[in-house]
């Protein structure tokens, strides 16, 4: 008996080097039979940089500026031709020039304008000087716009003395923002995906591993009632995860107190969020039959969704291809009908649009489910 065991002691790192690699061919032959895994893998990082390349810290562009001129003198004029220079020159800005400075500021409040430059009446070197009014809940174009308009000005009055120039007026169209307010909204949406991915992508992979679908539908309940309810059911997780992360940011982030019907406003913008982007896991796991799927497409998916829908940094400084890309992303419509609600104090009137998009991207998501899930079973 004790010669056995010394004849078997020998043999036993031969035994742990063939079980290792047997453990690694299985893994690689599960990797192999999963494509999937292995485009995401090598296509993951391209993603990430082409995404974020474009989207974080580039030159401002495109970002729009409303000038009331109510001077209409030689220095106005000068003015007037520095903005058309900024945007036709640097492509800066989208300038519109408008008679009334009221219609302007109540634009700016309604998220249409990042500033409103006034050119008040009498407007000279000594005074009065030019105001800026910008949107400062997008700190990054504000402080491009305000840097670049003052170099305007004191361009303007570098012909006259320029030590009896008054310097340009900077005033702040909201109260200060830190940037952990300026990221409530952002955060909030990002909770509405996350919550989405597992109440939505991943309890469909499940549900078609385990066969639950199939039980389903030899029941009286139709295809479209299975995807309604699957949906509906991402939706009710995703808009509880993302009210509760509402609910804490309004409660400790620092920023004007909105009204209850800006935080009324806030939670159908988050239902309706949640809906689209709960329709968009369901579009796209409506055929997967394994989870591997969801493991394989999550940070691509991530990549295309979270970041081009300017939650950290403006659109405006976007490229074409990434603008065309946020203009259709669910996310972008919920982080700027969340940030005019509460850090704009905008009426609720300027999220309508907005929620009309929301709405009516769930249905066509809804719709092309059923037509995917159908061929499928």
């Amino acid at each position: 008996m004790s010669g056995s065991v010394r004849r078997a002691g020998p043999g036993r790192p031969r035994i742990a080097i063939l079980g290792i690699l047997a453990i690694c061919q299985r893994a690689y032959l599960t990797l192999f039979r999963q494509p999937v895994l292995i485009i995401s893998t090598m296509v993951f990082p391209l993603v990430y940089l082409l995404i974020l390349g474009n989207a974080m810290n580039r030159q401002m562009r495109h970002i729009p500026l409303a000038v009331v001129d109510e001077a209409g003198n030689a220095y106005s004029s000068a003015c007037r031709r520095g903005v058309l220079a900024l945007a036709e020159g640097r492509d800066l800005v989208r300038v519109v020039f408008l008679a009334d400075r009221d219609e302007a500021l109540a634009e700016l409040h309604r998220g249409r304008y990042r500033g409103v430059w006034i050119l008040p009446f009498r407007l000279s070197p000594r005074g009065p000087a030019p105001a800026f009014i910008g949107d400062n809940t997008e700190r990054f174009s504000y402080d491009a716009i305000d840097g670049a308009l003052g170099q305007i000005w004191d361009e303007v009055t570098r012909a006259s003395q320029p030590e009896q120039s008054v310097p340009a007026a900077r005033l702040e169209a909201y109260p200060y923002l830190d940037y952990l307010t300026y990221l409530g909204p952002a955060v909030v949406c990002l909770s509405i995906f996350m919550g989405s991915m597992v109440s939505g992508g991943l309890q469909v992979i499940e549900d078609r591993m385990y066969g639950y679908h199939e039980g389903y539908l030899v029941t009286p309940i139709s295809t479209g009632t299975l995807v309604t309810g699957h949906i509906l059911a991402g939706t009710v997780v995703a808009s509880l995860a993302g009210g509760l992360v509402l609910a804490a940011i309004l409660g400790i982030a620092p920023g004007p107190a909105p009204t209850a019907g800006a935080v009324a406003a806030s939670l159908v913008t988050v239902f309706l969020t949640s809906l689209a982007i709960a329709s968009i896991w369901f579009l796209l796991f409506a055929r997967a039959r394994q989870a591997s799927v969801l493991r394989g497409m999550f940070g691509i998916i991530n990549a295309l969704l979270f970041f081009p829908s300017g939650a950290l940094y403006p659109v405006e400084s976007y490229p074409v291809w990434l603008r065309k890309i946020s203009d259709v992303d669910p996310l972008t419509h919920g982080v700027q009908a969340l940030r005019d609600l509460l850090l704009r104090g905008a009426p609720v009137a300027t999220a309508y649009p907005r929620w009309v998009f929301l709405l009516t991207f769930s249905l066509v998501g809804g719709v092309l489910t059923k037509v995917l899930f159908r061929r499928e079973v």
